[in-house]
């Protein structure tokens, strides 16, 4: 026997004494939460009882189900004695289980033209979508803010009926992001990414398919509707706590964009709907029916005493610099996360309140728990009106 034959042999020997691996590489049963899969091994046919093998595995039903909707790949596999078959299905929380995009659009375009009706006068409703902070933990979590969203969703309408009834039908509905609709995961306060139920993807997708959802319903009401947002400091993309990107490049204002794609599927139906994003600036200032109204988020305020006196100081900045914000007789925004109101002169400021349950790190601190609601105020004639919290 050759050398070459000699070492050829051997090799053989060598891999015929290492163990066959008892499972293929990549389908080794268990369940990866972050990669959304679930792999179990099984008869010849998928398994119908997910939510047993999903509390074998550790996970509570009630907070992951298997997406009935994804294909379950299957792959057989000879072990040596018999052949074993293998099932991977997709595994996500059942707190964002909700329409994917694909069926939002699909939805979109089912539904018919509802055209405006003319009224004699114009007359806006303004609501300010503020601080959801989607994926916090805090006082219910995630399930409490869509409890919240969904109400918010039913309210808006049962608002503009109440406004018809008093006289005051509305012609126009604004629906303003005053950014944080996200929570994000790092860098704004302490214990933020271990407390976080959702990652940034999933706070996103969570916001995006709310957001498409009330305005579809909304935007089948008698009135013309526009839809504006301006950036918060959760939506930023952040490094070591600090913003290092752009000002733009923020979810507050990607979730809009994307709404704006979704609806812009049917534009039959919703051709009415227009949307509003500022362009290298992080507030935008709008003529809503006569009147001028600027939103920011709030976060730029700076300097000393309550939030009203920030708002108050950094406006009349504004004005000093003949911004377009300076301009405005209505200043509307959020962050602070709690109803805050001042007339000063022919002038309002406007703090709106969060649909965010309430911080324990703010709490901590000695900061009074959130009162959730959504702001909402009437515009007519260069004035506002009726305001109302949600």
């Amino acid at each position: 026997m050759s050398t070459d034959e000699f070492l050829a042999v051997q090799q053989d020997v060598e891999q015929a004494r290492k163990p066959r691996p008892k499972h293929p590489s990549g389908w080794e049963p268990g369940v990866d939460t972050a990669a959304g899969t679930l792999v179990v091994q099984g008869g010849e046919t998928p398994p119908k009882d997910w939510a047993h093998i999903l509390w074998n595995l550790g996970l509570d039903p009630a907070d992951w189900e298997v997406d009935e909707d994804a294909p379950v790949q299957v792959r057989s596999w000879d072990s040596g004695e018999k052949r074993m078959f293998y099932y991977k299905a997709t595994v996500r929380p059942t707190s964002v289980h909700q329409p994917d995009l694909d069926e939002l659009v699909r939805e979109i375009k089912r539904r018919k033209p509802r055209p405006p009706k003319d009224v004699l006068e114009e007359r806006a409703l303004v609501v300010c979508l503020s601080d959801w902070q989607a994926g916090k933990a805090d006082h219910g979590g995630v399930d409490a803010l869509v409890e919240r969203l969904l109400q918010l969703q039913k309210r808006v309408p049962e608002r503009i009926r109440e406004l018809a009834k008093q006289g005051r039908p509305v012609s126009h509905l604004y629906v303003v992001g005053l950014g944080d609709l996200v929570e994000g995961c790092d860098g704004h306060y302490p214990q933020q990414t271990y407390s976080v139920q959702l990652d940034r993807r999933q706070q996103v997708k969570l916001v995006r398919r709310m957001l498409v959802s009330m305005l579809a319903d909304w935007a089948r009401l008698p009135a013309a509707v526009v839809v504006a947002a301006v950036p918060g400091n959760h939506g930023e993309n952040r490094r070591a706590g600090k913003s290092f990107t752009t000002f733009e490049d923020n979810a507050d204002l990607e979730v809009f964009e994307q709404a704006a794609e979704v609806l812009a599927a049917n534009p039959e139906a919703y051709g009415h709907v227009r949307f509003a994003l500022p362009d290298g600036d992080m507030t935008l200032t709008l003529d809503v029916c006569g009147t001028v109204v600027s939103f920011a988020h709030g976060h730029q305020f700076t300097g000393s005493g309550l939030p009203l006196n920030k708002a108050r100081e950094w406006w009349k900045g504004k004005m000093a610099a003949m911004h377009p914000v300076g301009d405005a007789s209505v200043l509307a925004y959020g962050h602070w996360h709690h109803l805050q109101l001042l007339q000063d002169g022919p002038r309002t400021i406007m703090g709106a309140p969060s649909l965010d349950g309430g911080s324990r790190w703010f709490e901590e601190q000695g900061g009074p728990t959130t009162a959730c609601g959504t702001l909402t105020f009437v515009c007519e004639g260069g004035g506002w009106r009726d305001l109302e919290v949600l």
